[in-house]
């Protein structure tokens, strides 16, 4: 899996592009290893970039400091439609997934994620946003 970059210029500009409804969906990130660096959360609306886990073509992304455990977050103005979130445990905040060989070395996880670690089609792991919605994701962590 190729590391991917974040900027802070992207995060303003997916925030910038939210919709004018009052739509929520609420991330919840399970298993959460330690408090190290931060928790990187997206919401996807579309398949290509939510499979390929392309944080810079989120419909809505959120940087948080990550807490052992648990760690959710509430994405507002999101219009109507289907939306899957991924999410990357940022353990030293340099705004990538880093792996080793291609195997991951931060925590990452997908909505709908079986115990492959593989993610998994978006229509599997779409939410339908409307008032309340609701969206849980573990993280995988395999070094």
């Amino acid at each position: 899996m190729p590391p991917r970059k974040l900027t802070i210029a992207s995060v303003l500009t997916l925030a910038s592009s939210l919709g004018a409804s009052a739509q929520t969906l609420t991330a919840t990130v399970k298993d959460v290893r330690n408090a190290k660096g931060d928790l990187i959360i997206a919401v996807f609306d579309e398949a290509k970039p939510f499979e390929a886990m392309d944080m810079t073509n989120a419909a809505a992304l959120a940087a948080v400091p990550a807490v052992e455990g648990q760690v959710s977050v509430t994405f507002h103005n999101l219009p109507l439609g289907k939306y899957a979130i991924a999410a990357i445990h940022d353990e030293n905040r340099n705004s990538n997934l880093d792996t080793d060989k291609d195997v991951p070395t931060e925590g990452y996880g997908f909505g709908g994620m079986g115990r492959s670690g593989l993610p998994p089609e978006f229509a599997d792991a779409a939410v339908a946003v409307g008032t309340g919605a609701t969206g849980n994701l573990k993280l995988k962590y395999w070094k």
